[in-house]
């Protein structure tokens, strides 16, 4: 499981008997657990809840890094979908006691679906779908700045769809040959790739 350097310096403090008390642990725990389990649960920008960190008492920068690697740590896992041993190693890893593992894994265990739940039903976790393409050759003869530009340019509109929403979105976007034929040489790429993955 790829866990970042940050989130594993905040999981290691937080699994410090010495810096986190085991009933403080406990209540950071079910924070991050809570937290992630809003409903106006915000994807864009996850920023640990102010209100959490009054209602917890948080006042130590030791709390508030370990509240936070928890809760990235949490959010990771049910994500990833990731099975209990594999937390089990990370934790261990990051020097936590058997009784916090064994605590952080019933957390994870008994909330995992719900989490997961949350976080599909944020829209902005899923990509808008490209449901058509229109596409025209345009042949510029001159520009404003120049007598003579005898340029060819494509103009793309790729209409998408977000989901849950009902409205068609246009993106377009003007390019050369070259640029063109790069696009469709990426699409290409990303389908052969997703097809390998499909297939194995």
């Amino acid at each position: 499981m790829d866990v970042s350097k940050d989130v594993l310096y905040s999981l290691q403090l937080a699994g410090k008997n010495i810096v986190i008390e085991d009933s403080v642990y406990i209540q950071l725990l079910q924070g991050a657990r809570c937290s992630l389990e809003k409903t106006n649960l915000n994807p864009t920008s996850f920023i640990i809840d102010k209100q959490l960190q009054d209602d917890l008492k948080l006042s130590d920068v030791h709390e508030k890094r370990a509240l936070f690697g928890l809760t990235s740590f949490l959010l990771e896992c049910a994500k990833q979908n990731v099975t209990l041993d594999e937390i089990r190693a990370v934790l261990e890893e990051s020097n936590f006691s058997p009784k916090r593992i064994q605590h952080f894994l019933d957390v994870y265990h008994q909330h995992k679906d719900s989490i997961r739940r949350n976080l599909a039903r944020i829209s902005s976790f899923e990509k808008a779908q490209i449901v058509d393409v229109n596409w025209r050759l345009d042949y510029n003869i001159k520009n404003s700045q120049s007598d003579k530009v005898n340029q060819l340019s494509y103009l793309v509109d790729l209409h998408t769809l977000h989901p849950g929403e009902s409205e068609i979105k246009i993106v377009s976007m003007t390019c050369s040959l070259e640029q063109l034929q790069d696009l469709v040489g990426k699409l290409k790429d990303a389908v052969r790739c997703v097809e390998k993955q499909v297939s194995s």
